[in-house]
């Protein structure tokens, strides 16, 4: 399982076509999850940087990056971090 983890932490969007797929990992613990989300948001937010300087883009990005915020809210209220 640690292997597969971090195969998915070097490329999360090669693994999930949806961040909220993530959520429903039974086999990872929720700090993985969280590991992965914010990997995933890390990576989407550097590749808008690059889209910014004209180097590439992804008109997904803003989309998924909202839609990992609302994974990780839904992960701090599931263990009353709101």
């Amino acid at each position: 399982m640690q292997s597969e983890l971090s195969t998915v932490l070097r490329d999360p969007s090669a693994a999930f076509a949806d961040p909220c797929e993530i959520l429903c990992q039974s086999r990872w613990s929720r700090d993985d999850k969280v590991r992965v989300l914010r990997q995933w948001r890390y990576d989407l937010v550097q590749l808008q940087v690059a889209s910014g300087e004209n180097l590439t883009g992804d008109a997904t990005g803003a989309g998924h990056i909202r839609k990992i915020d609302e994974c990780l809210r839904q992960l701090r209220a599931a263990v009353g971090e709101e």
